[in-house]
């Protein structure tokens, strides 16, 4: 039976899968509870709902002040991205700049001691960001390594001012540990070693706002032996930032999908996002496993689709489609 899910509902469940807090899921929850609608297609829903929630308030709640685990970033949003670079580079700048996270910024090195996450809101999507302590040669905690090591993407945040040699450094760290970046959209390389890592990055340069920048830039592109994906940006100036959504989805290698009732205009603000190639039978699956298990059919509105057709759950979803699911 169909659940017929409300928008209201879809609403409050976009909420729960980007909160962060335990107050923030459980107030998503009963939202969900309250509005879901109430027949035989959604009992099964209802029961995981109120086992979640239930969950939820058994735990204890934290006393103090809050502090965030260093060792272990949830993933967030649309993507997890880690920025990685030396003391100084400008990667909490950028962090506090494009999220609502407050990471400690200093003109001193060394500032940030622990993984501070935050949300950087693009179009109608969001992506995760966490900030690491820098990479340096003194020292740096395995944990940060970890971290670099479960991102979905790189951001390697490098200052104009000196941004070979903050290259040079951060990827002959990451190497010590069996990390190796690569350029994002290009061919990850053959794996040469048993356990190495290849992970796709962006060179973001900040201080753009200083004088001669330009002219540092071109001149950095002329000297870097690989061809970089380069973003440049300006916490001060407050530029680059649309570029950087755009690289940043690009590098990702995601798709949005829109879904829509029966008989109901699509919702067009909350987006599923899936990786290219994903079909109609995963978009089921994100949204529930019991709407996968008795998937149908589904009409698709698309570039690469007539308004309208029916599919399988074997086609292949692309950007901006709106998926009417049956089952």
């Amino acid at each position: 039976m169909p659940a017929n899910l409300t928008p209201a509902y879809r609403e409050a469940d976009a909420r729960f899968r980007s909160a962060v807090t335990r107050e923030e899921k459980i107030a998503c929850l009963e939202e969900m509870l309250r509005v879901i609608p109430k027949h035989k297609g959604t009992e099964k829903l209802q029961a995981e709902l109120r086992s979640r929630l239930s969950k939820l308030k058994r735990e204890p709640k934290k006393k103090g002040p809050a502090r965030r685990d260093s060792h272990r970033i949830p993933r967030e949003g649309s993507g997890q991205v880690v920025l990685v670079g030396c003391p100084n580079a400008g990667k909490s700048s950028l962090v506090a700049a494009l999220t609502h996270a407050k990471p400690e910024v200093a003109s001193y090195p060394l500032t940030t001691r622990e993984a501070t996450p935050g949300m950087m809101a693009y179009q109608d999507i969001a992506f995760q960001l966490v900030d690491l302590p820098p990479l340096c040669e003194e020292h740096v905690e395995p944990w940060v390594f970890d971290l670099v090591r479960a991102g979905d993407l790189v951001w390697l945040v490098v200052s104009i001012a000196q941004p070979l040699a903050g290259l040079d450094l951060v990827t002959e760290l990451l190497g010590t540990k069996a990390v190796v970046l690569y350029p994002a959209g290009k061919a990850a390389p053959e794996e040469t070693r048993p356990g190495w890592l290849h992970k796709p990055a962006l060179l973001v340069v900040t201080g753009m706002d200083r004088k001669g920048a330009e002219g540092d830039l071109a001149a950095l592109e002329e000297l870097l032996e690989t061809p970089w994906p380069i973003v440049p940006v300006s916490c001060v100036a407050g530029t680059g930032w649309d570029e950087l959504g755009a690289r940043t989805f690009e590098a990702l290698e995601i798709i949005r999908v829109y879904c829509k009732e029966p008989k109901k205009e699509p919702d067009l603000e909350r987006p599923f996002t899936l990786q290219r190639g994903a079909t109609v039978g995963d978009l089921a699956r994100t949204i529930h496993k019991d709407i996968a298990d008795g998937l149908k059919f589904a009409r698709v509105w698309g570039p690469s689709v007539f308004d309208g057709q029916s599919v399988k759950a074997a086609h292949v979803l692309e950007e901006g489609d709106v998926v009417e699911i049956h089952w």
